[in-house]
């Protein structure tokens, strides 16, 4: 049951959102499953599918990086667990990207952790000529420092695409890294 000892002059007009959750809260334990009538995986993730699978980078300082790509969570999100090693075949750092469409905004939303401390989340509308990009606040733990940030994918083929990311400094884009991304889809990589 719904509180409704305020006064009702006082309070904003209730939003749909408002609605939904005094109607879930009304009519549905707290504690059950939601009610939700298609929880079929959003169709949105699919524009993300050049991702899934096996991807290595090498970079120019040396540093080789192997990520895996795949859905969880019944195809809801997809997840990339990646690993960075220095030349001489230590590690650099281990790290997760797990990323969802969110059907009220209409957009993904992505979380990022690693060892080294970079965390953050980013957000992206989905592809605008021929250009994806996440954009977002993180923590860059190599530096230790807060700033917005921009990833932007290019894909080249079927198995191969581009990463720039940049940072924002002093209001401007910088040029942070380039990634060049070689993936063994999944049904290959088996």
């Amino acid at each position: 049951m719904t509180d409704t000892t305020t006064d009702a002059a006082a309070q904003p007009a209730p939003t749909e959102a408002d609605d939904k959750l005094n109607d879930y809260l009304d009519n549905h334990r707290p504690t059950a499953r939601p009610v939700k009538e298609n929880n079929d995986p959003p169709e949105q993730l699919h524009q993300l599918d050049f991702l899934l699978g096996t991807m290595v980078t090498h970079f120019d300082t040396g540093v080789r990086m192997e990520a895996v790509t795949r859905p969880i969570m019944g195809g809801h999100y997809y997840q990339m667990d990646l690993q960075a090693t220095y030349p001489d075949g230590s590690p650099k750092l281990e790290g997760k990207w797990i990323i969802g469409w969110s059907a009220p905004n209409q957009q993904f939303e992505s979380y990022y952790v690693d060892s080294m401390g970079t965390m953050g989340v980013s957000y992206s509308e989905g592809w605008q000529d021929g250009h994806l990009e996440f954009v977002g606040d993180h923590v860059i733990g190599e530096v230790g420092v807060r700033t917005r940030s921009k990833d932007a994918y290019t894909v080249i083929d079927a198995t191969h695409f581009r990463l720039d990311a940049f940072v924002e400094v002093e209001g401007e884009w910088k040029l942070y890294d380039i990634q060049d991304c070689h993936v063994t889809p999944p049904a290959a990589a088996e």
